[in-house]
């Protein structure tokens, strides 16, 4: 049986920042192996993909992670995962952080990403726009600052079929 696994993950200074990535990394990396254990098919090899972007924008600095997984299938199924984290009160915040802090803050997300996306030629389903961009945390947990603004990520399937992607928006800061 043949595994490749390829993980690309930054160190920071930040000792909380790198024990949750790590735990994420290795939570992740756990779960492959598991599905690893018994091939569906001889001689086929599993892949494990893991990348990653940084952003920084005042006191937060923000990874989001891209992993793809090759278990067998017509597709690698792909999943974003982001941390974002506040230096100054070192602690990693969520969408329940920030939800909590600005209590209309789903409200204005939704809509501000049906502007957004309703606008993008790629997604066709207005239905499916609509229910992954209803006013939940779980539609919005994927996020990172950035120093345009909240860059927001929507995977497969929550907004558009796997054929047409996975997508991200900045809604400015000022619209928040």
């Amino acid at each position: 049986m043949n595994n490749g696994i390829q993980v690309i993950y930054p160190r920071t200074k930040y000792l909380t920042l790198n024990q949750t990535m790590q735990e994420f990394l290795e939570k992740t990396i756990h779960e492959f192996m598991n599905y690893a254990k018994e091939p569906i098919q001889e001689n086929f090899t599993y892949t494990l993909d893991i990348s990653h972007d940084e952003y920084s924008y005042q006191d937060y600095l923000s990874v989001v992670f891209y992993v793809s997984f090759y278990t067998g299938g017509a597709h690698p199924e792909h999943r974003i995962s982001s941390f974002v984290y506040d230096i100054s009160c070192d602690k990693i915040i969520t969408i329940h952080d920030l939800v909590r802090e600005k209590e209309h803050l789903l409200s204005i997300l939704s809509t501000e990403s049906r502007k957004i996306l309703s606008k993008n030629p790629n997604i066709h389903d207005q239905e499916l726009l609509f229910e992954g961009t209803s006013p939940e945390k779980s539609n919005f947990q994927t996020f990172v600052f950035t120093s345009r603004g909240m860059m927001i990520y929507f995977p497969e399937y929550q907004i558009a079929p796997y054929s047409s992607g996975a997508f991200k928006i900045v809604i400015p800061y000022d619209q928040l």
